[in-house]
């Protein structure tokens, strides 16, 4: 059983003391530094995703908004091309899908609005 002191178990503190972590964090690089104060000014979401793109990570939903993208200005071209709405239905549709999907990953306030053949150069402007 493990020992208690004050009434909290003992066997956490018992178990990271062996392992020396307060010697590992003070060899750390920013050890004992102060955060960036850009960090808590302005949109927390806009430093999240510079910090992110620093880093190199890229969220699902970017990757998934570039491809919607692409997509969209494939349908552009071929809608400049005098296809037929009936010719691009299918492309269109696939895009929704994308959209619906991206639009249940993405944070609510970057959620988009659905293509068509209709309102396709306006919903362009939009995923730029």
């Amino acid at each position: 059983m493990p020992l208690k002191k004050d009434g909290h178990d003992q066997s956490i503190n018992q178990k990271s003391g062996k392992y020396n972590l307060d010697e590992e964090m003070k060899n750390h690089p920013g050890f004992g530094k102060p955060l960036p104060s850009h960090l808590f000014s302005g949109d927390i979401y806009a430093n999240f995703t510079k910090t992110a793109k620093e880093a190199g990570y890229l969220p699902p939903f970017v990757a998934l908004q570039k491809e919607i993208r692409d997509e969209i200005e494939k349908v552009m071209k071929l809608k400049a091309a005098d296809r037929k709405e009936s010719e691009t239905k299918g492309l269109i549709d696939e895009i929704n899908k994308k959209i619906q999907k991206y639009n249940t990953t993405c944070p609510p306030m970057m959620q988009k609005g659905r293509v068509s053949f209709k309102n396709i150069e306006n919903q362009y402007k939009n995923w730029e």
